[in-house]
This record gives structure tokens, C-alpha cells and sequence, in this order.
């Protein structure tokens, strides 16, 4: 039997963080190896746990998951990032893709999106490639620097 995919989980709204865990662990694919409400503490709690794939919040009081996404991959290349936020907009997902995220799932699509999303991220060569430069130049190309800043801006605030 193949190893569970290790998850790390961030966002700060506790509620809808316990919904995601249970969620995941409905999976036995799935193992959650640390979940957080805090962005500085999501950062010190994958050096501990190295997971495979991290489930981040744009919107988080400390440290916003835009700048979140080039700590992570500094610290810790291989991993995937799905960003999971009530931020659907295309701006969001460009500033994201631009930023280092693998993936972009919107809360309000959960259950349809999720568990692909984190296949994608965990088995690229057979459920698809994980984005990777090409997507992310992509992404920076199609988004403008007004765009940027505002999608970055209104991230600030909280959700």
C-alpha cells in the first residue's frame, strides 16, 4: 500500500479549518501532519513535519499567503501549494500562480475540487504536471502590475 499523502493545512478561520480536516481525513490517502491558524507558525511547523502538499489561506492575519508561497518553496522546493480561499477571482488565481502556488481551489468548491487538486500536486506524472515555471511565467505574464497590486492589496483585508 502506497504511503498517505502528508498535509499541512493553514487558515485562520477556525471553523472552516476543522471542516477541512475532517474533510481530508475522511481520505486514508490522506494523512494531516499539522494544521495552523497562524502563517509564521505554518512555516516553522513544515520544516518539522515536511509535508508533501500545504493547503493555504490567502487571507491570513500575520502573514499573508502571497508571501507565504516563496518561504515555503525556499525552505521547501518540492512541496505542492494549493491556495484554498473564498478569493475566486482570476486575479487571485494569477497573483497566486505568479507567486509559486501548484494549485487554486476556491472554498466554495471544496468537494469537487480539492482532492484533485491534491493528486495533481502529489502524483504529477500520472493525474497531470504540477505548475512549475511555465505556469508561473505564464501566470506573471497575464497579470498586469495594477492587477497585481490590487489583488494583493485586497488580500490584506480580512475575510
Amino acid at each position: 500500500m502506497k504511503e498517505p499523502i502528508r498535509i499541512l493545512v493553514v487558515d485562520d478561520n477556525a471553523t472552516f479549518l476543522e471542516i477541512v480536516l475532517e474533510y481530508l481525513r475522511r481520505h486514508d490517502q490522506l494523512a494531516v501532519v499539522g494544521a495552523t491558524q497562524r502563517s509564521q507558525e505554518a512555516l516553522a511547523l513544515a520544516q518539522q513535519v515536511h509535508p508533501q502538499v500545504v493547503l493555504l489561506d490567502l487571507c491570513m492575519p500575520d502573514l499573508p499567503g502571497l508571501e507565504v508561497i516563496p518561504h515555503l518553496r525556499a525552505s521547501l522546493p518540492g512541496v505542492g501549494i494549493i491556495i484554498l480561499t473564498q478569493h475566486s477571482l482570476e486575479a487571485y488565481r494569477q497573483a497566486a500562480l505568479a507567486a509559486g502556488a501548484d494549485d487554486f481551489v476556491s472554498k466554495q468548491r471544496l468537494i469537487p475540487d480539492l482532492l484533485p487538486a491534491i493528486r495533481r500536486c502529489s502524483f504529477p506524472e500520472t493525474h497531470g504536471s504540477r505548475a512549475g515555471e511555465a505556469r508561473r511565467a505564464q501566470a506573471t505574464l497575464a497579470l498586469r502590475p495594477d492587477d497585481r497590486r490590487r489583488a494583493v492589496g485586497e488580500l490584506e483585508a480580512p475575510e
